[in-house]
């Protein structure tokens, strides 16, 4: 009762502690993995991956997967599926005769799984594969007869290779290894078993491909999807799978060298050995950094723009990307041309990405596109970006996008093909349906807070779109709405951030029209800067309203000694653009 006892507190513990990491530790990786598939309750979608092999592990695993849209949903989801992968190698193990001191053994596969999923590549279709192989197995177990043991096995493997993929060979593997180990048959039946199993094995691959799969056969061997790229599969899953039948093989002997007298040394010795060995493993899995930019570019796209910036306050962005996210957040509540130097600014490509070929970045810098009101732009990159996912999948953040865009540009029609497609999805099924309502009526769009904005900003013009030429692109959008303070804003950073002071000098009348209380911060000390360097004469008054602070704190900088390595230079202005104009190249 005591091991009993002791091996479903074990379970307990991983689970909570699973579910710590990925719910408070590691979120973002959650919503990342979310918005690049698109669950749909309909036949069509079912029947799409129930006709290939390992599709229903795809298939359960994308239904778990769109819950992540909630990171501590995917993290419990995670918990519990490592907990029953878990469970399922305890059972296992005690059929082979496994002795409670080896517990802590079967938590390995799980572990291994849990460091896997610390890569946002690995897909949850993986651990699934691993479950229901574990299900066929724990079931032929349960079977007494050896007879039907046997035939349950070879009904098994098709049904098995449909299901899971190709991870339907662990099944007579470890058939073979458990009637071998508890000699139940004889060697010349154990034997025909095994060349049956394995010519069934060979075969129905190698008929599906031939008759109804237009697949290489390396995929139909693989099935479902670990990894995001297919072509890609790593060894590391493979490990996995077989440990399904090393472990309890490998208990086997173990419990019957070990003393009952040692139990609990070996209990202490494995639970220190796991401890580290997790720790060693996770902490060099683990990613914070790209946990940071997905943190940010989950919360732009959700508008949390106060939560960007707090975490800027925390921790001041490195990286282009989450650079990006802070300075559109900045943007967004009115403070870019106030506070974007309080940061560090990495140029131009912190302020408006180019476009790669990718399924990321497009995305993040769409966002910049779309809140300046280049809507046609952001409508390519949403859609470039859900067409270069390797895994053929649709992007539920990519076709919300879509609609947003078409919406905007007044073409109904193919926005009501999208919206159409989220109505069938969890999540997004009411704010599709508000949409739709929305469409109907012009008045509604027009008095809609973001879309009827950015249906005023948007370009009305045809023009080829330039990655060099940014600021005269950001230039024409103000010029057909002056109220955009946004635009103006971009098109000041823009050039404050490329060092270009007399593209700067003669942009900035432009402001007029917006009617600023005062000239803001970054602005002031650009211009002072430029009239100091054309102007001598310390008796003329600068032509615009410039705080005595600013002239202050520049005079101090001009005094400053040894101005790129002093460490006090560096934290009394830092947050000035004078430094970023001298310093930051």
């Amino acid at each position: 009762m005591k091991y009993f006892s002791l091996d479903k507190l074990l379970s307990l513990i991983f689970g909570l502690v699973v579910f710590w990491f990925f719910a408070f530790l590691y979120p973002f990786h959650l919503n990342y993995q979310e918005q690049y598939q698109m669950f749909l309750f309909s036949s069509d979608y079912f029947l799409n991956f129930f006709a290939k092999p390992g599709g229903i592990s795809d298939y359960i695993g994308n239904f778990f997967t769109q819950f992540y849209f909630y990171s501590w949903v995917g993290a419990l989801t995670i918990a519990v599926l490592l907990v029953v992968l878990q469970r399922a190698v305890w059972f296992i193990s005690k059929q082979f005769g496994a002795k409670p001191v080896f517990v802590p053994i079967t938590f390995i596969p799980s572990l291994l799984y849990w460091s896997l999923f610390c890569d946002e590549n690995y897909l949850l279709g993986g651990l699934i594969v691993m479950l229901i192989v574990s299900g066929f197995v724990s079931a032929f177990l349960l079977i007494k007869p050896v007879n039907i043991r046997m035939g349950f096995v070879l009904v098994s493997i098709p049904v098995l290779f449909w299901m899971a993929g190709g991870a339907f060979v662990l099944l007579p593997l470890f058939a073979v290894v458990f009637e071998a180990v508890n000699r139940n048959l004889k060697v010349t039946y154990l034997s025909i078993f095994g060349l049956v199993s394995t010519l069934i094995s060979y075969a129905i691959p190698t008929l599906c491909k031939s008759f109804f799969l237009q697949y290489p056969l390396r995929q139909v061997w693989i099935g479902a999807n670990y990894f995001r790229f297919p072509v890609n599969v790593p060894v590391s899953v493979g490990i996995v799978a077989l440990l399904l039948v090393v472990i309890p093989y490998a208990l086997y002997y173990f419990s019957r060298i070990i003393k009952r007298d040692h139990s609990k040394i070996f209990i202490a010795g494995q639970l220190i050995v796991l401890v580290f060995g997790a720790s060693f493993l996770i902490t060099h899995s683990v990613d914070m950094g790209k946990e940071e930019v997905m943190a940010y570019d989950f919360n732009c796209r959700m508008r949390k723009w106060n939560r960007v910036i707090a975490m800027a306050e925390k921790k001041t962005p490195t990286t282009p990307l989450s650079v990006t996210c802070l300075n559109l957040a900045l943007a967004k509540e009115d403070m870019l041309g106030e506070r974007m130097f309080n940061y560090f600014q990495n140029g131009i490509g912190g302020l408006m990405p180019d476009f790669v070929r990718d399924y990321t970045i497009p995305l993040i810098a769409g966002e910049v596109y779309y809140h300046l009101g280049f809507v046609n732009t952001a409508q390519r990159f949403a859609f470039e970006a859900m067409e270069a996912l390797p895994d053929y999948q649709k992007s539920s953040r990519a076709v919300m996008r879509l609609a947003e865009t078409n919406i905007i540009n007044g073409n109904y029609e193919v926005a009501g093909k999208y919206l159409r497609l989220l109505q069938k999805t969890f999540y997004y099924k009411g704010w599709a349906t508000k949409a739709m309502a929305t469409m109907k009526d012009e008045k509604l769009i027009a008095q809609h807070p973001e879309w009827g904005w950015l249906r005023k900003c948007r370009t009305q013009e045809d023009f080829l779109f330039s990655e060099g030429e940014k600021d005269m692109m950001l230039g024409v959008l103000f010029r057909q709405n002056p109220e955009n303070r946004m635009a103006f804003e971009y098109l000041m950073a823009y050039t404050l951030l490329n060092k270009d002071l007399k593209h700067f000098l003669q942009y900035f009348p432009l402001s007029e029209s917006l009617k600023y209380r005062a000239i803001p911060k970054s602005y002031q000390e650009a211009l002072y800067y430029a009239w100091t360097q054309t102007n001598n004469d310390p008796t003329k008054d600068i032509p615009y309203p410039i705080s005595n602070l600013i002239k202050q704190r520049f005079q101090a900088f001009q005094k400053m000694p040894g101005q790129p390595n002093s460490g006090s230079g560096k934290n009394e202005f830092s947050d000035t653009y004078w430094y970023y104009l001298y310093f930051v190249k």
